[in-house]
């Protein structure tokens, strides 16, 4: 079977086999002489839907222990909609679409947890309308435990990420295992109750969003822009085989 010739009639530019593929994986056209052969490749989408899952997680941090006696946090629907939601979506198809099924699940899973949590506080969609007493104008006690079996069940999906991420990097366990704590106790104290349990789930996500800063930076911070005393390591566990 012939070898397909990427140089056209120009054998100077065929004795090492190096430059027959750009940096970028794609093969080398030299088909089109008028235009300069472009060296592409494909960026790294986990920065962005890592600093999106980091600063979500510090403002509910925020928001949940009351920072500034804010009482209506629905200044955050937005940035779940757009921030989280949209912008992760898009980050995880695209992250399926470099072959990486391991950041497209985690990132088209948070993705969409933040545009349902937003469906929740939207009142175009009712829920909380539907567990609203007409007569105090104020949501049942059944709202705040649907909301905590809701965060339950997302504590059960960290954990099958967290025994997937077993090899992938200590930044990226730490956001996983945080998540899974400040789902397990922030829906722990809805059902329960304990204001406490409530502030212990909301302080871990200060931990998650700090994780999720390293995690980021680590993949952003690059030699090409960065200084080597600012790049940080998100420290590997998979060994070098």
């Amino acid at each position: 079977m012939p070898v397909p010739n990427y140089y056209g009639n120009d054998v100077e530019k065929a004795p090492r086999i190096a430059r027959v593929i750009t940096p970028g994986g794609h093969p080398a056209d030299y088909s089109q002489p008028g235009i300069p052969q472009q060296h592409r490749k494909y960026g790294n989408p986990m920065p962005a839907g890592l600093l999106s899952f980091a600063c979500l997680f510090l403002l509910f941090g925020l928001y949940g222990l009351g920072a500034h006696h804010v009482k209506h946090p629905n200044v955050v629907v937005p940035l779940l909609i757009f921030y989280g939601g949209m912008n992760q979506n898009l980050l995880g198809w695209y992250e399926m679409f470099l072959g990486n099924t391991f950041s497209a699940t985690i990132f088209l899973t948070f993705g969409n947890f933040a545009l349902a949590y937003a469906c929740l506080l939207l009142p175009a969609f009712g829920v909380m309308q539907a567990f609203t007493d007409p007569a105090t104008g104020k949501p049942t006690e059944d709202f705040q435990y649907a909301i905590g079996i809701y965060l339950i069940v997302w504590a059960c999906v960290m954990v099958l990420f967290i025994l997937a991420a077993l090899r992938s990097s200590v930044a990226i366990l730490c956001c996983l295992f945080s998540a899974f704590m400040a789902f397990v106790l922030v829906g722990t104290g809805d059902l329960t109750g304990r204001k406490s349990v409530y502030r212990a789930g909301y302080g871990f996500c200060f931990v998650g969003a700090a994780s999720g800063f390293w995690a980021a930076m680590a993949g952003y911070w690059t030699p090409d822009t960065t200084l080597d005393w600012i790049r940080i390591s998100p420290i590997p566990l998979a060994k070098n085989e």
